[in-house]
């Protein structure tokens, strides 16, 4: 579903003040759950009256949301309020001078926009919205992450899950076709900005079988380099997928792992089970698992630098 960035609309409102209490807000949330209005006012170096009078229209945004019934006033950041803490950062670095309010493209993870740099070039701004019980597995970060904390913080995993992808494109994108990272803030990833649409947006009649056949040897001899360096995607379907002017390109990788990792064997042989199956459903691609499997699995065991016995 396309919405809008709702960080941008109160934006050219917001005042330093503004910045400082979110930040007061964000900060505290390590603490509380719902972060004391006195803590805010301390943070920001105002007293309470004025503080409550800039959470109540930073309430009015969708920034904050305010508590009144857990015997004290308090506050917590929502992903809106994240949204302005990460636009401002990375503007104030010179990353992006400007953001659009529609989205481009929508995952059930995340949702990017284009962005402008200072010197007019486009960007794509990858915001991370992770939410429910299973975020911080799916991020490969488990309890001992959040042993100190009194409780996990789901904007918190969002920033964990985005520093993650970064790394991994930082890592990938000199070798093999995926994004090139530019910047991170927050739960925001800043990457090239990719004309190009994806495998799934395509209808059935949009690529004859021998056009499907090519993609697909092209998808899998890209997946192969990053296999061999070490990296196992763990999602890769049609969605994660995206056929450019020339080539392809291979995104979404907040849920990597590296071949050390225990599940990354079952989760490779997933990644090309899925992949081959959607080109055979789709295009009737006669293309079978077992085709591909003993040079991936022979990539995955280099890369450990041991064998399987599978």
């Amino acid at each position: 579903m396309v919405s809008k960035l709702l960080a941008l609309e109160a934006y050219p409102s917001l005042k330093d003040l503004d910045f400082r209490i979110l930040r007061g807000v964000e900060l505290n949330m390590r603490h509380h759950r719902w972060v004391p209005l006195e803590d805010i006012a301390r943070f920001a170096r105002v007293d309470v009256e004025t503080a409550s009078f800039r959470l109540g229209k930073l309430d009015n945004w969708g920034l904050v949301v305010r508590r009144s019934d857990i015997g004290y006033i308090g506050y917590q950041l929502t992903i809106h309020g994240y949204d302005a803490l990460a636009i401002r950062a990375l503007a104030k670095k010179g990353v992006i001078e400007a953001i659009s309010t529609t989205q481009i493209g929508v995952g059930k993870d995340a949702d990017v926009y284009v962005g402008v740099t200072p010197s007019g070039e486009k960007v794509a701004v990858k915001f991370n919205r992770i939410g429910g019980r299973t975020a911080s597995r799916r991020a490969g970060y488990h309890g001992h992450v959040f042993q100190n904390k009194r409780h996990t913080s789901w904007l918190y995993v969002s920033r964990l899950i985005a520093k993650k992808e970064y790394d991994a494109l930082l890592l990938l994108s000199p070798i093999a076709r995926v994004p090139r990272p530019l910047a991170w803030n927050r739960h925001a990833i800043v990457m090239d900005f990719i004309e190009g649409r994806e495998l799934a947006e395509l209808r059935d009649d949009d690529l004859s079988r021998e056009e499907a056949e090519s993609i697909l040897d092209r998808v899998l001899e890209e997946y192969l380099k990053i296999v061999r360096f070490g990296i196992v995607h763990s999602d890769l379907s049609e969605f994660n997928v995206v056929l450019t002017d020339d080539d392809i390109l291979i995104i979404d990788w907040a849920q990597h792992l590296t071949t050390a990792h225990p599940e990354s064997y079952e989760m490779l042989k997933r990644d090309l089970n899925v992949l081959i199956n959607a080109f055979r459903r789709r295009w009737r691609v006669d293309r079978k698992f077992e085709d591909f499997w003993p040079e991936f699995k022979s990539a995955w065991e280099e890369s450990r630098g041991e064998g399987n016995d599978d």
